[in-house]
């Protein structure tokens, strides 16, 4: 397997992280790179695996063994070697019927071989000398067990998926349920970051320790391919639950075909099947249905207002009936939080500098009126003792212009004051709106001796937090994250001969996530901050207005975005 990242390295300043776009000819030289990488061992994906023996238990040569997926009648047709093996890789996850036949042997069927991807199962026949019309039919045994295969791996089906509450619906979560997977972060299920939305939210959801290792050392991975962010091992793409077949934990002693991690979540996705499937979901979570904190509780304290909609649905059929197959999900999710914010102001005088009216605390804490010094007027009271001057009444007689247009930017007043500090005198209560809109598509042909798929989506989210000062030219942006992330992704799984199966796989997604706070562009009021203009071009984010918080005051400040690209391919043989 070859992971690639054409995007640049990230360069991190101030809290904010910008990763540089790569060049279209960097993309299509590294997916060439990509696939005619070869690793040998087994593939990623079902395998049926038997020896098939006459009734005095001799190896059966020469035998046809047709394997056939019971819902979407897709079958793939093998020969019995010298020594009566037969092995059929590359299936997709679902139901099978194995059929046997050889002239002089009567036919040998057996139906519902369960088998879940990147398992092996071994189907054990035994054919029985013919007799005119018979036909040994095996069904409702014991579930057959992966015996070629040592690693630990846990699945959560389709089934489980569909049964089990998933309050966030972040995929990832059914990795929890396995053994040896606590829950981590991804337990949290009412923060914004719980939405999986921009990097902080992916880098949340995808938060899961295994075996002791710790969170962001796993290799995430959908239908056998790497999709991961190259800043923290986050997930790049979260598919609807809906079109989830399993999700598996792979951990201890997996073979070689896996790497880049302490242990591999593997997602697959559903594809369709000779019947038309489909369902719609719909999920409210209201404040209502909800048990208020232990904390709130004791101190009698309402529960806040909270709610989501969570809408969505999928379908899936036949294009063309035992060839070619769709399934498609989406999903649409909706909140709003209002959040009131208590901050501290200018009062109107101090606005232009008159502070006779501001008290301080003094220290036993009564209500003292404040004094002010000149920094600039200083007298010796000894060598190495200085006074400033105290400015009378506390009013600054020559206000610096500067301050006066910091000052001038802050909101009036707007409530009585908790004390007679003025503490809190300003109130603003804001909105903040959560969009979430995710699609995932998949496409299954069967032709000839090609098995090929092809599937895509696009996860489209943005979460908008108005600044709580409105329109004041520090704070008139709001603070956005943002996810545009389209993915797709293309494999064949090609029966070469009988013993000889090359399973082709390349996915390119790509991460387009913003996460600005304040104002990004726009700014250009430096000299009016005293700002000289021959340093104006030395600043990293030009536009970006200054983070300005005095003392015991409000303050605000400018923004950033990151981006990045991360392309994934591979090309496995197995003998």
């Amino acid at each position: 397997m070859t992971s690639l990242d054409p995007a640049s390295p990230a360069i991190e300043q101030g809290g904010e992280v910008r990763v540089l776009k790569a060049r279209l000819c960097s993309l299509l030289v590294l997916a060439s790179l990509a696939m005619s990488s070869v690793a040998y061992g087994q593939i990623r994906s079902a395998t049926i695996t038997g020896t098939v023996t006459d009734p005095q238990k001799a190896s059966v040569p020469g035998a046809t063994v047709v394997i056939t997926e019971e819902n979407t009648n897709v079958s793939v047709e093998y020969v019995t070697t010298e020594t009566g093996n037969f092995t059929a890789p590359a299936l997709q996850a679902g139901t099978y019927t194995v059929t046997v036949t050889l002239s002089g042997f009567a036919p040998f069927k057996r139906t519902g071989v369960v088998v879940a991807s990147t398992e092996t199962v071994r189907v054990p026949v035994e054919l029985s000398v013919s007799g005119l019309g018979e036909t040994v039919d095996v069904s409702a045994e014991a579930p057959l067990l992966q015996t070629d295969r040592t690693s630990v791996s846990n699945a959560v089906s389709a089934e489980m998926i569909e049964a089990l509450p998933n309050i966030t619906q972040n995929p990832l979560a059914y990795a929890t349920f396995a053994g040896g997977v606590p829950r981590v972060q991804a337990a949290d299920t009412s923060s914004i970051n719980s939405f999986g939305i921009g990097v902080d939210g992916r880098r949340q959801w995808s938060a899961v320790g295994i075996n002791g290792g710790r969170a962001f050392t796993n290799d995430i991975q959908l239908d056998g391919l790497p999709v991961m962010g190259g800043g923290y091992n986050e997930a790049s793409v979260v598919p609807n639950t809906e079109g989830l077949q399993e999700v598996r934990v792979i951990q201890n002693n997996f073979s070689a075909e896996y790497g880049r991690g302490q242990a591999i979540i593997s997602m697959s996705t559903k594809s369709g099947t000779n019947a038309f499937h489909g369902n719609g979901v719909y999920m409210l979570r209201h404040e209502s249905l909800d048990a208020n904190t232990f904390a709130n509780n004791a101190q009698n304290i309402d529960k806040r207002p909270f709610r989501v909609d969570d809408a969505g649905g999928s379908i899936g059929g036949p294009i063309l009936r035992n060839k070619l197959f769709f399934f498609s999900s989406y999903h649409g999710l909706r909140n709003n939080q209002t959040t009131t914010a208590l901050m501290t102001v200018p009062t109107a005088l101090e606005r232009v500098g008159n502070f006779s009216q501001t008290l301080k605390p003094d220290e036993n804490g009564n209500p003292i009126r404040a004094r002010i010094f000149d920094p600039f007027n200083a007298s010796q009271i000894n060598a190495d003792l200085y006074r400033r001057a105290e400015i009378p009444n506390a009013i600054i007689p020559n206000p610096d212009p500067y301050a006066l247009r910091m000052f001038g930017y802050y909101p009036m007043p707007n409530r009585t004051p908790d004390d007679v500090y003025n503490t809190n005198n300003f109130e603003s209560t804001t909105t903040t709106t959560v969009r979430r809109h995710s699609n995932n598509n998949r496409v299954d042909l069967k032709l000839g001796s090609h098995s090929i798929y092809g599937s895509g989506g696009i996860s489209y989210a943005e979460i908008i937090t108005p600044r709580p000062f409105g329109t004041a030219p520090f704070n008139d942006a709001p603070g956005i994250r943002s996810d545009k992330n389209p993915y797709i992704q293309l494999g064949d799984a090609i029966v070469l001969t009988p013993s000889l199966v090359a399973d082709i796989r390349y996915g390119l997604s790509r991460i387009n996530t913003k996460n600005l706070s304040g104002n990004k562009t726009g700014f250009d009021d430096y000299a009016a901050f005293g700002v000289p203009s021959n340093l104006v071009p030395l600043i990293l984010f030009p536009g970006t207005a200054p983070n300005v918080n005095p003392n015991g005051y409000g303050g605000g400040g400018g923004g950033g975005s990151n981006w990045t690209a991360l392309t994934t391919g591979n090309f496995n043989t197995q003998r």
